[in-house]
């Protein structure tokens, strides 16, 4: 499938890297791919400018890797990698949510709570693409409500290596409906403005996540050898 641009911002870069994020997280550019400037400026219908700009900020985080001398490709998952971009999701993720207890406003902890009771209830319909949406924008909440720019870049970036390095781009029902549990309790220590309860659960609904995703891709290593 082709890929497409939403619109023309101001910041064109913004809206590449955001469509070849999105591609890579759907597996539209499977891992092991290999991405060039020229072929994506064409598909997107820009120049290679910002295209070069947005797949640096994909190295920068992990998810492209130097493939020959001047491409690149979509990282393989590998379970060193998947423990290592969760490692980097708890510290960062975990420090956030208790940020977020002292920091987030009165309409940012009602939009959080929102959220997280809408991702429980697509999650409980079988509603998985609805439910990523929802998980997305939820743990992106927390980074927003946490008061600290640098940090919401960097779990930006750590959450988009962890979603390339899944094994499937939607997790399966039964553990949509745990971390959509998890998403509530959350939710529910910010707003009791818990920062000490809020990184636990965090701590814990990551570790949850790890185990979720580490399982699959062993699952997908034995796979691959058996074919």
């Amino acid at each position: 499938m082709p890929l497409r641009l939403p619109g023309r911002p101001e910041s064109l870069t913004a809206v590449v890297y955001d469509a070849i994020r999105q591609a890579i997280v759907e597996k539209r550019l499977a891992p092991g791919s290999r991405v060039t400037e020229a072929s994506l400026a064409e598909q997107l219908g820009v120049s290679k400018t910002p295209v070069r700009e947005a797949l640096l900020r994909l190295r920068e985080v992990g998810v492209i890797e130097p493939y020959g001398r001047r491409g690149g490709r979509v990282v393989r998952p590998s379970q060193d990698a998947i423990r290592d971009a969760y490692e980097v999701r708890e510290a960062l993720e975990s420090y956030a949510a208790g940020n977020a207890a002292q920091r987030a406003t009165a309409g940012q902890v009602e939009r959080l709570r929102a959220v997280a009771e809408r991702s429980l209830e697509r999650a409980r319909r079988n509603d998985l693409a609805g439910f990523l949406e929802s998980d997305v924008a939820f743990h992106a909440g927390i980074a927003a409500a946490a008061g600290n720019p640098a940090l919401e870049r960097m779990i930006d970036g750590a959450v988009t290596l962890a979603l390339t390095l899944r094994r499937r781009d939607r997790p399966h029902a039964t553990a949509s409906i745990a971390c959509a549990e998890a998403h509530v309790c959350i939710a529910t220590a910010i707003a009791d403005r818990d920062a000490a309860g809020a990184r636990r659960e965090m701590r814990a609904h990551i570790g949850f996540l790890l185990t979720v995703v580490a399982a699959e891709a062993e699952h997908g290593l034995i796979d691959e050898v058996a074919v």
